[in-house]
Parts: C-alpha cells; structure tokens; sequence
C-alpha cells in the first residue's frame, strides 16, 4: 500500500500532517497540511503503478509550502532514500527545491522539472491556485520484475542519472504535446476515478520513456534562486502585504531590504513570476474585490485602502480586470 511505503521512507512522523483513505481501488487520497498547526488541509490523490513509485495530482487553491514540517532535519541519502522525482505544472507555478544544486527551481504551466531528491523535498506553491501532476519513483525500492519490465523501454536507473548529470544535477524543459495529453488522461482518470492499474502502468511507463529519449525540449536558460535570495524576495512580499495603502518604491524596499534595487527585482521576478508592480496591483484589486463582496464600505474609501487615492483611476482598472465596474460587481456578488 502507498501509506506503508511513505512511512517507510520519511525521516519524520506523518501523522499530524497527512491523513490516508481510499477513494478507489486504485487511488489513495491524501489529507496534506503543511504543519500540524495548519487547519486548512488541501487533498492530493496518489495511485501507485508500479512497486516504488507513485503518481500524484493535486490541485492547491492556495499559496502553500508543504515539507517544512521536518524543520531542517534532512535524511542522510541512501540507495533506499532517493527517489528520482518528475513535476509537471499544470497551472499556476511552483518551487522545488533542487538538491544536488542547494538551490531553487521554479516551474510554470507547461513545465517539466526532473531531479533527484530525498522524499520530504520542499514544494512551495507560489500562487493562490495550481494544479499540479508528479511521478516519484525510487528503483531500488521495485520488485525484479518491475524493474525488468521498465528496463524494456530504456527506463533504467543509469538512464535518469545520464539526464540529470547532463543537465547539472536537475533537468527543466517545456512538455511535448503527447506529453501533456498523457498526464491529462491520468488526471482526468483520477478526478472520475476510472483510473484502473494497467492504465496507470502503461501511462507512467510513456511519460518516463518521452522525459528519457528526448520529447522534453531542455530549457535554453534556467532560472535558479538560493535561499539567500529567496528569502529577500520573500520579506519584500510580507513588507508590501503590511500595508497596500503604502507606496513603497523598488528602491525603498530595497534599501529596507539591503540589496540593491535592480537585484530585489530579480528576485522577486523570479520567486513569484512576475514584477513587483504587478504583483502589488494584483493583490490591491484582489483586496478590493474581496472587500465589494464582504462590506458596505463606499467605494472611495474601498480604493483607498486598496492603495488607489484616485477613485476614477480604481474604477477603470477594476473594470479592465474582471469586466465591470465596482459597484455593478457588488450589485452581482452581494
């Protein structure tokens, strides 16, 4: 069962963090939260095609870090400890932490990141919503006859460890189209639960032979943060969430932030995806738009807060943004 094999290969009690069931004969499904103290679990769905390696999907209707629960404490890696570790991003964008590299990979829609990592690697969702579809496996872990089957097809351990070198340690492409149709069938065989074992084999074993022989086209240019970086991009994000009615220049928070303006910038681009303007604009509005729903406030003192002092200028962005103005959003939503 894949509830025995997690436990098996985690280097810390999962108990207060992950709750098991069936959802099917095949799929498992996972209660997460990203530490014990987190009231809002979100679900993942597992099925296990072969011995040693599972496929995930989950979709986070939130901004989320899971594997932060270890606090530092990482497994010594054995042969029984590593898994290679396929993701794909379905929509949105997220973080995985690299290990050979002791750097950040980031990943958006239509991204496949292969590497090699221990079972509790951080993931970081870095937007409010993603989808996501993963493929962890671990050869050592496989019965004979698995392996040989795999084996077949050029899946082999020598095989993963050839792309992963070849690429510095982790491997980051663009899905083919057959590619992205594989996981989407998997994805949908799991959401309606039909699902059944010798599908699950047959469309793990042609994700592994594309990623291996080729169909996923190397980024030309990989992006990569380390912690030291990840974390200013981080604390200017909690400094401009603080107060949205504040205008804080790029430079303002850098100096805060002590670095330099056009290096905060990067940073930032590179953790979240997108400029700091337009990740401030976007909260501002989401602030707006949460606020026509939930109060009475009139919508002067609703932009303001927001950090618009012009209510004219609030109201054709908002417009612009989702398609009518405040007060006839607030009519439709209240």
């Amino acid at each position: 069962m894949f509830e025995d094999l997690v436990k098996k290969v985690s280097p810390v009690p999962l108990d207060d963090v992950v709750h098991f069931s069936r959802a099917s004969e095949w799929i498992t499904k996972m209660e997460l939260k990203a530490s014990p103290r987190d009231d809002k679990p979100v679900d993942a769905y597992v099925v296990m095609p072969f011995e040693g390696m599972g496929i995930f999907y989950y979709t986070i209707p939130r901004e989320l870090e899971f594997g932060a629960h270890i606090d530092g404490r990482r497994p010594v890696l054995t042969d029984r400890l590593r898994f290679f570790k396929l993701n794909y991003c379905m929509d949105g964008r997220v973080e995985v932490f690299m290990r050979g590299k002791g750097k950040y990979a980031y990943l958006d829609k239509g991204m496949v990141g292969f590497d090699e990592n221990d079972p509790q690697v951080l993931l970081t969702f870095r937007k409010e919503y993603y989808q996501g579809f993963g493929l962890y496996f671990n050869f050592e872990l496989m019965s004979e006859s698995d392996r040989t089957t795999l084996s077949y097809y050029g899946i082999t351990k020598e095989a993963c460890m050839k792309l992963i070198e070849r690429e510095k340690e982790c491997f980051l492409g663009n899905a083919s189209q057959e590619f992205r149709l594989i996981v989407e069938d998997l994805a949908k065989g799991i959401e309606d639960r039909s699902l059944d074992l010798p599908r699950a084999r047959m469309q793990s074993t042609r994700l592994l032979y594309l990623l291996l022989h080729e169909d996923v086209e190397p980024l030309r240019k990989s992006e990569y943060t380390t912690s030291g970086q990840r974390k200013i991009a981080e604390d200017a994000k909690k400094r401009i969430l603080q107060d949205l009615s504040i205008h804080l220049t790029a430079e303002e928070l850098a100096e805060e932030l002590h670095c330099t303006a056009p290096a905060l910038k990067m940073y930032f681009r590179k953790v979240y995806g997108v400029p700091i303007y337009t990740f401030l604009q976007n909260v501002r509005l989401q602030k707006a738009e949460e606020d026509l729903r939930k109060t009475r406030k009139n919508i002067a003192d609703l932009a303001e807060e927001a950090g618009y002092s012009n209510p004219s200028k609030f109201c054709a962005l908002f417009k612009k943004t989702y398609g009518v103005t405040p007060t006839e959003y607030r009519r439709l939503h209240t």
